[in-house]
């Protein structure tokens, strides 16, 4: 019987409805059915479900709308589509709702369908695995496939993708499981400390080896040994790992006798092995050893779909560790996100999010809050001309990413703006897009030069220029700030944080 799973059903036609609940419970499952989408949401609420059955054709409720919400506030939960549809419904392809089940629910296709979810819900929650991409849903049918074998494993991919954990939950699902888990970064270490901290040494091998010590390949006996950053292994050492691979034994640094240990080898690396390799740096016969099965971890960019979902995630888990109230993204910071390039990838991601969460005192996150790294991936280049041999979808990102860098672009260069408002002119190093706002659309009065300042002709400090023009606009706007930020063209976040710099936090609002 299968237990410790729940399930909601969401179903209008309650023939329909019941066939599902019944056929779940049969297999042990706890089943909890609504008819609409208000219960779907108080269900979900009260009873913290794994998966979430849907029918796409509900009255009672935007089907669409609903997705939005729980993928949106529960991205953990597991969604499965059910339709009269033939063919992939669009809200699944919108929200990446998961899966999909036609109508009528075939009793087999359904159990099957829930236990491969269960096992990859399993797996997620284990291991923070997050995402629907298919790239990544490979990756994890490959680990499940080969962790109960004793093959040797080689992952790559960018730093940042995750390769430490696929090699954890290599290990987790093997049945060396019980055995020690022991990752070693072998950039990190000198080549004479890598050779020991390996392999061990006995007394007297070396200044200061007071006595014998252990190795991490005895130490990892009967469990899994993670090399990571494999290719920054002196070619000597690679040598002596070979051996193990080889004859499943070793020398100690500075022993003669040669020590047998039972243990499986992970290695990642996030260099090209046969670049490597062709320069000399990389011996061709360990490779061969190690690269039994190669996993490739996929990039954000390759899996740019997961990047909202990621992000909601993040979010989430950095609110209950700092317990903080966040109010979440507005839609163009997180299509900013998903379009940015994320050269750290997870690790970039995880660590930008949280540090927008405790930040944002509250409120949601425009895009002028995010850090300037998002908006400037290295190869952006404006002036480059489009190459035309790609598909329709990166031009449309790109153009997208353009956009919203133009977004970024306008608020970097506000203070130019107001300026050339308040003289009447156009600064030079304004780009022509923009337009400073004819009289009568925002009214911006005219300042005299302080009695401080010597002639006419001298400006006053962009800040005493920003300052005086918000403070005109809270008068003009009788102190209500949404409608002030609106007429400076910024946003109302960015206008608290101008209000607070200048000391106007007591300007009264009179006008609602």
């Amino acid at each position: 019987m299968e237990k410790n799973c729940v399930i909601v059903v969401v179903d209008e036609e309650k023939d329909s409805r019941r066939h599902v609940a019944e056929t779940l419970q049969t297999a042990g499952y706890s089943v909890y059915e609504v008819e609409n989408g208000v219960s779907a949401l108080q269900a979900v609420r009260t009873y913290t479900p794994d998966i979430v059955l849907l029918d796409l054709a509900l009255t009672t409720a935007d089907p669409d709308r609903l997705i939005k919400t729980l993928t949106h506030k529960y991205p953990d939960i597991e969604i499965v589509v059910t339709t009269r549809q033939r063919e992939i419904p669009d809200a699944v392809r919108r929200f990446e709702a998961g899966d999909y089940l036609g109508k009528p629910v075939d009793a087999e296709e359904l159990l099957s369908l829930i236990r491969r979810l269960k096992v990859r819900l399993q797996f997620y929650r284990q291991f923070q695995w997050i995402g629907r991409d298919e790239k990544l849903v490979e990756v994890m049918e490959k680990v499940l496939q080969i962790a109960p074998t004793q093959i040797q494993v080689l992952l790559t991919g960018e730093s940042g993708t995750g390769k430490d954990v696929a090699a954890r939950a290599i290990h987790y699902y093997s049945p060396r499981r019980k055995g020690p888990f022991i990752p070693v970064n072998c950039g990190a270490l000198a080549e004479g400390v890598l050779e020991s901290e390996l392999f061990g040494h006995e007394r007297g091998a070396f200044t200061g080896a007071t006595g014998r010590r252990q190795g991490y390949f005895e130490q990892a006996d009967r469990g899994t040994i993670f090399l990571d950053e494999l290719a920054e292994m002196p070619l000597s050492t690679q040598v002596k790992l070979l051996r193990v691979l080889e004859q499943q034994e070793f020398l100690r640094v500075g022993g003669t006798q040669p020590v047998r240990t039972d243990v499986r080898i992970v290695a990642a690396t996030h260099r090209d092995l046969h670049d490597e390799m062709r320069n000399g740096r990389f011996r061709s016969d360990l490779y061969f050893r190690l690269n039994a099965v190669s996993i490739h971890l996929p990039t954000l960019r390759e899996r740019r779909q997961d990047i909202p979902r990621l992000v909601r995630h993040f979010a989430l888990e950095a609110a209950r560790k700092h317990k903080v109230a966040f109010a979440g993204f507005t839609d163009e910071t997180l299509a900013l996100m998903e379009a940015a390039n994320w050269p750290g990838n997870i690790r970039e991601l995880r660590n930008t999010v949280e540090t927008l969460v405790v930040t944002s005192q509250g409120e949601k996150v425009r895009v002028e809050d995010l850090p300037l790294s998002v908006y400037t991936p290295p190869s952006f280049n404006r002036s480059l001309p489009v190459t035309l041999n790609r598909n329709r979808e990166d031009l449309e990102r790109e153009m997208l990413y353009k956009i919203l860098w133009e977004i970024r672009t306008s608020l970097d260069e506000l203070p130019d703006r107001v300026v050339a408002a308040l003289h009447g002119y156009t600064p030079r190093s304004l780009p022509e897009r923009f337009v400073i706002p004819e009289e009568g659309s925002v009214q911006i009065q005219p300042i005299e030069p302080s009695s401080g300042v010597e002639g006419q002709g001298n400006p006053k400090s962009m800040d005493v220029w920003e300052k005086e023009a918000i403070r005109h606009a809270l008068e003009r706007r009788h102190g209500h700030r949404e409608k002030a930020a609106r007429d400076l063209g910024i946003g109302e976040r960015t206008l608290y944080r101008k209000i607070k710099k200048y000391g106007l936090e007591n300007f009264p609002e009179t006008e609602r």
